[in-house]
């Protein structure tokens, strides 16, 4: 090292042991307090950096800052067609994510297996599971305190409307196929693998509508005690598939649809302001 009027400073050979990672860690810490207040040494260190190493390192940090890597599910939606601030806010929902999705299909794997080891004799836990997976999904997407995107949800220019319909179309897609498979593994007729569709589409929107009332929490536990009395009740004096019959599937229509206009009356008042319903 050198020794002037301003102090010390370090010379090529230390610099180059510094830049080596050939000092020990006090030697080391001391070199790199000092280069990071002297401008003659950090000049001196630029100096006997290989160019071609300071353009790599400046163009991985350019890569990582202007192209982050994306998150699986916003990879995802990216595919599918999604900007990528939908995606995001898509993506945000805790429903979603790795932890939610395989608390849901182990439920619904107990559920089949209970009812595969019942001979088909008691569907009642596969029925009872698998319309309310979305539900709860949907529930778990929806509203400030489930939502840790909350504020950025707030002041993103998204209706309401559009980003709970989306978050829905989500959660569905992310149910359907593996409910499905599981379906087909129930002992019985092959159209139970698709039966229990008709509760799940219909119970979706009817919870959208009563959470426009009395939040999303309040409106989840009312439609999973209503389906739970309807299967629970099936089981005393009807057959197991009694939930999902040809019946049962229109009447899950006229709810649905029910349902859907209390859904677009409410999003036509939110989009006029001084309206409340």
């Amino acid at each position: 090292m050198t020794i002037g009027t301003q102090g010390w400073h370090a010379d090529s050979a230390l610099l180059s042991s510094y830049l080596a990672g050939a000092l020990d860690a006090v030697v080391g810490a001391s070199v790199e307090q000092h280069v990071s207040r002297c401008d003659t040494c950090r000049a001196a260190v630029g100096h006997l950096l290989e160019p071609r190493l300071v353009e790599r390192t400046w163009a991985s940090i350019r890569e990582v800052v202007e192209h982050p890597s994306l998150p699986f599910v916003v990879r995802l939606a990216r595919r599918c067609g999604l900007r990528e601030p939908t995606a995001v806010l898509l993506a945000g929902a805790a429903s979603l994510r790795g932890a939610w999705l395989v608390g849901a299909f182990l439920s619904l794997s107990f559920a089949t297996l209970a009812a595969y080891a019942s001979g088909g004799t008691a569907l009642a836990p596969f029925l009872l599971v698998a319309p309310l997976a979305p539900v709860l999904g949907v529930a778990a997407a929806y509203g400030p305190r489930q939502d840790p995107l909350e504020a950025l949800v707030a002041t993103a220019p998204y209706g309401r409307t559009r980003l709970i319909l989306l978050r829905t179309i989500g959660v569905l897609v992310s149910m359907l196929p593996v409910t499905v498979l599981l379906g087909l593994a129930l002992p019985g007729p092959p159209w139970l693998a698709a039966a229990w569709l008709g509760p799940a589409l219909a119970l979706v929107p009817v919870l959208l509508a009563i959470a426009a009332f009395v939040g999303p929490r309040t409106a989840a536990t009312v439609v999973s005690l209503a389906w739970s009395g309807v299967v629970l009740g099936s089981t005393r004096g009807f057959g197991p598939t009694w939930p999902v019959e040809a019946a049962q599937q229109g009447v899950y229509v006229l709810l649905a649809l029910a349902a859907c206009t209390v859904i677009a009356v409410r999003a036509r008042a939110d989009r006029q302001p001084g309206v409340a319903l």
